[in-house]
């Protein structure tokens, strides 16, 4: 397929009364952007820490085990939704227990049934340190109808050699979901995430979560504006902006994602980042300057 037309749920924290109501608010989301015609729809990372609403505060290491309760519930209403609206979503990201330790993961749901899950590979030292959770070490390349895709979770699109390994396994769309709790954040992942694109002539689709849960401190606040972002080259705009939502607003933004003009990039494009890279000379580079 050469089109993938593409949608980001920039979802909203605010108060629940129940899990039903937390599953109705992804459903209703889910329906409309079947109603716009969308093939792809993304929801940001940490998506069911909403469920935080429905206890009082706890700490770190209660938050991850009463997280990890809702796994089950979580795969089955997703695996539902997909099927029934005949569409993939990425699910946003969800901490549950793996062994004997917590993980921080995405699932792609297929409305065939498949599911892919991408692991975070680099965690933020909150996550380390605070909510103690263990890194991914593999990385899931993904084909599917619409492309090749990979899912860099937040802090992972920082990470320069992350981008050029997606890359050099013909990637086409890279999904970023976040969660960034000051502009700060989010901009150093908005703009690492438009290094990405241009360095490596891809489509990354940010996708972050606003709003706040005031006294739940895992998810006390949230800032976004999400994204699709292409190379700043033709035949894209300048600024390398394909769409994006309004700062921390509830939204759906959508847009057509044209793999064709993509690679045209990459053959007529006025310079070639990827192509023209030199990785010999990197490597005599670093042993001479070790």
């Amino acid at each position: 397929m050469q089109k993938a037309n593409v949608g980001m749920v920039q979802y909203r924290l605010k108060p629940l009364h129940s899990e039903e109501d937390f599953w109705n608010g992804i459903e209703s989301h889910v329906r409309r952007a079947q109603d716009r015609g969308i093939e792809l729809l993304v929801f940001p990372e940490y998506l069911t820490a909403h469920l935080l609403a429905l206890r009082p505060a706890m700490d770190d290491q209660d938050v991850c085990v009463y997280l990890d309760d809702f796994t089950p519930s979580y795969i089955e209403r997703m695996e539902h939704l997909s099927q029934q609206y005949e569409m993939i979503i990425l699910g946003g990201t969800h901490i549950h227990q793996e062994q004997s330790s917590f993980v921080n993961e995405a699932f792609l749901f297929f409305p065939d049934g498949r599911v892919e899950r991408q692991k975070k590979l680099h965690l933020t030292p909150e996550e380390r340190n605070v909510w103690r959770l263990s890194p991914g070490e593999e990385l899931n390349i993904i084909d599917t109808s619409l492309g090749r895709i990979a899912i860099l979770i937040c802090y992972d699109i920082e990470f320069p050699e992350l981008g050029r390994v997606v890359a050099q396994e013909d990637v086409e769309i890279i999904l970023n979901p976040t969660y960034t709790d000051t502009w700060a954040g989010y901009y150093r992942v908005r703009h690492c995430a438009q290094a990405r694109a241009i360095e490596n002539q891809r489509y990354i689709a940010l996708c972050g979560m606003v709003g706040e849960l005031p006294g739940i401190p895992q998810v006390d606040v949230a800032h976004s504006q999400s994204g699709f972002f292409s190379p700043c080259d033709y035949p894209f705009s300048p600024d390398g902006v394909i769409a994006m939502c309004e700062k921390d607003e509830e939204w759906i933004v959508q847009t057509e994602l044209d793999l064709k003009l993509l690679r045209q990039n990459w053959k007529q494009g006025q310079v070639s980042p990827y192509k023209d890279r030199k990785p010999a000379l990197y490597q005599r580079l670093t042993r001479d300057h070790s």
